[in-house]
C-alpha cells in the first residue's frame, strides 16, 4: 500500500470514526428524549406531589437541553408535560421554547465560520463549504446583502430579505426535524451572523407563541 492510499485510508477512518460519534450522539439524545417522556406518563395524586414537582422540572430541563440539539426532536416532552400537567404548563412551555432556541442560537454564534468550513472541507462537504468561506471572508453587516445576490430564484430571494420572517415560518414547519428542527435553525442563525440577538429573541417569542397561547385559552 502506498503512501497515499494510507493517508486516504487514514482520512476515511477517522471521518466515519468521527460521523459514528454524531450519529451515537443524535440517537442517545432520541433515546433521552423518549425516556425522558415515558418517565413523565404517570398519574397525578396527592400522595406524589413532590415527586410531581421534580419530573416538572426534569421535564423541562430536559425539554430545552434536547429541543436545543440539532435535528433532534424534543416537542414531545413539551406535549407530554401539556398532557400530563394540563394547560397550566403552556406558559412554562413557552418560555423553556424560547430559552432553548436561544440557547441553540449563542452557541451558533460562538462557532467561528471558517472553522465550520474547515470542518465541512474534512468531511468533503464542498458546497456549503465555500459558501461559508464566502461567507466569513464578508463583514459581517454586508452578509444579507451577499445572501439576497446570491439568490436565484426569486421565492428564495424574498425569503432571503425576508429572513426573520423566513425564520419564523421555518421553526413552526411541521417536520422541520429534516432541516434541523428549531435547534438547527436558530444554531445555523446564529452561525450566520445576520440575524442581531435582539431582533432573534422578538421573532422566535412571536413564532412559538401560537400553540402554547392556543393551549393555555383553550384547554389541552
Amino acid at each position: 500500500m502506498t503512501d497515499d492510499q494510507t493517508a486516504d485510508l487514514r482520512f476515511y477512518l477517522g471521518l466515519a470514526l468521527r460521523l459514528a460519534v454524531l450519529i451515537a450522539v443524535l440517537l442517545g439524545a432520541v433515546h433521552l428524549s423518549a425516556q425522558v417522556k415515558d418517565a413523565l406518563g404517570f398519574e397525578v395524586m396527592p400522595h406524589n406531589e413532590a415527586l410531581m414537582h421534580k419530573m416538572i422540572l426534569l421535564g423541562l430541563l430536559s425539554y430545552v437541553l434536547i429541543t436545543a440539539l440539532p435535528f433532534v426532536p424534543g416537542a414531545e416532552i413539551g406535549m407530554t408535560l401539556l398532557t400530563v400537567f394540563g394547560a397550566q404548563m403552556a406558559p412554562f412551555i413557552y418560555l423553556a421554547t424560547i430559552l432553548s432556541l436561544t440557547l441553540a442560537y449563542s452557541v451558533g454564534r460562538l462557532v467561528p465560520l471558517d472553522a465550520a468550513a474547515r470542518t465541512l472541507r474534512a468531511l468533503r462537504i464542498m458546497r456549503i463549504a465555500e459558501f461559508l468561506e464566502q461567507l466569513c471572508a464578508i463583514d459581517r453587516k454586508d452578509r444579507p446583502d451577499m445572501l439576497i445576490a446570491m439568490t436565484g430564484q426569486p421565492a428564495l430571494r424574498r425569503l432571503a430579505r425576508h429572513r426573520y420572517v423566513a425564520l419564523a415560518v421555518l421553526i413552526n414547519v411541521p417536520g422541520n426535524a429534516v432541516i434541523g428542527g428549531g435547534g438547527g435553525l436558530a444554531f445555523a442563525a446564529g452561525m450566520s451572523g445576520v440575524f442581531s440577538v435582539p431582533a432573534f429573541l422578538l421573532t422566535v417569542a412571536i413564532a412559538v407563541l401560537p400553540v402554547p397561547l392556543a393551549i393555555f385559552a383553550f384547554g389541552a
